[in-house]
């Protein structure tokens, strides 16, 4: 009995848990600022330059997902949990690689919102605050 070709134009492979962690995982991180050509985040999980992620705004923002690259890390500071363990503070730039049109608006959307937000009745900027988001970087 003949066999019945693959209807997959590619192959699929399966991830192996121990390749789950580490460059395939999500890390939460705040952004600390944000522009139409990228953010400021930090973060406890070291990120290397270069790195290709997906920064996802929270739903408040729209939910928008955006495409980035690490343009650089910075260790910001360490601590000492109660447990005796190190826990470290990084700050990392991610600038946006290729936003499509309708990312571009939905982000413009975002600033403005967050431009609105910050603003006070006396017509004054505020320091922004800090928003939880993920970040996952991908391969």
């Amino acid at each position: 009995m003949p066999t019945r070709p693959d209807p997959r134009r590619v192959a699929r492979l399966t991830i192996p848990l121990s390749l789950r962690e580490g460059e395939f995982a999500h890390h939460r991180v705040q952004i600390l600022n944000l522009s139409p050509l990228g953010a400021r985040i930090a973060h406890e999980d070291l990120l290397h330059g270069e790195v290709v992620c997906y920064l996802d705004l929270p739903p408040t923002l729209g939910g928008l997902r955006l495409t980035g690259r690490v343009a650089w890390t910075w260790l910001r500071g360490t601590e000492h949990t109660l447990t005796g363990d190190r826990r470290s503070h990084y700050e990392s730039g991610i600038e946006f690689t290729k936003p499509t049109p309708d990312q571009q608006a939905a982000l413009a959307s975002a600033l403005a919102k967050l431009g609105s937000a910050q603003t006070d009745p006396g017509g004054t900027t505020e320091t922004p605050g800090v928003a939880p988001v993920d970040a996952s970087p991908s391969s």
